[in-house]
This record gives C-alpha cells, structure tokens and sequence, in this order.
C-alpha cells in the first residue's frame, strides 16, 4: 500500500512540474486544442480522468486512467492530466461533496454538519462515502465533459 501512495504521489509531482513549465494557455492550447483526435474522443478523454480522479480509488488513479483510456481509445493524456484533479488541497471537498452526495441514498439520521470532520467521520460512514462519490464523479464527468465538448468546438470553428 505504501508503494501505491509513493506512486501516487510521483505521478502528481510530474503533473505539477508539466504544468507549471507550460502555464494554462500554452497548455489548453498545446495539449488539448491541437492535439489528436475529435472533439468527442477529446471530451470524453476529459470526462473519464475527471470521474477517476474522483472516485475512491485512491492510489489507482494513475494507473486507472492511463488503462482505460488505452482500452476505450482515448486519449491517454487528456485522461491522465484530469485524472489528477484530486489535488491534496482539495481532498477535504472531495470527501465532503462524496459525503454529502451518499447521504441521499443512504439515509443518515445525524446530518454532516453537526458531525466533526475527520477520519474518524469517514471510516464511520465509509459505505456513504463510496456511494457518493461514485455519485458526485459521475455528476462531475458527465458536466465536465459536455462544457470540454461544447469548449472545444467553439475553438475550433473560431479557427
């Protein structure tokens, strides 16, 4: 398990040193408007890294996306760069938004905001979380990748 984290964690460094030698508009414009591939295949890469960065699949992420990408035919980096959407400064929400998603189907009597968020809180109710957040990035991937596919070819008609 150890390894998977260290892993994990490599993966996210090399994101961070990509992005940030690129910039945002060199890499929207590099990486995802002149790259290979209809906007359909590019959405939908954007859509499937978005659900697996949100799913509870933590330590997989990487790995995940990279191999579904390759079996769906989709682009691999679209899906890996937005598969690192779970960045450690927004884990909290993550959890938060997955927590507060599950409790709709599962039915908690004591409601989220009179509980103490921790860990504690989250193995406690750790069924409602793997619910909702399979919810919440189903949700997320799904408006993700109808606002990429809509972005996309609104650039490209431009052109």
């Amino acid at each position: 398990m150890k390894n998977f984290i260290q892993n994990s964690i490599k993966s996210q460094k090399i994101f961070y040193r990509y992005f940030r030698r690129k910039g945002f508009k060199r890499f929207f414009k590099e990486n995802i408007l002149e790259s290979d591939g209809s906007n359909k295949n590019k959405a939908f890469s954007i859509a499937l890294g978005v659900f697996i960065g949100l799913s509870p699949f933590w330590g997989f992420h990487t790995v995940l996306a990279i191999s579904l990408a390759a079996i769906f035919r989709l682009n691999k980096f679209l899906s890996f760069i937005f598969s690192q959407i779970s960045l450690p400064p927004f884990v909290p929400f993550i959890i938060a938004a997955s927590l507060f998603f599950g409790s709709y189907f599962i039915g908690e009597e004591k409601p989220l905001t009179e509980q103490e968020f921790n860990l504690e809180m989250v193995k406690a109710n750790l069924l409602q979380y793997v619910i909702g957040s399979f919810i919440f990035a189903s949700i997320s991937s799904v408006i993700v990748g109808f606002a990429f596919y809509f972005l996309l070819n609104l650039f490209r008609e431009k052109k």
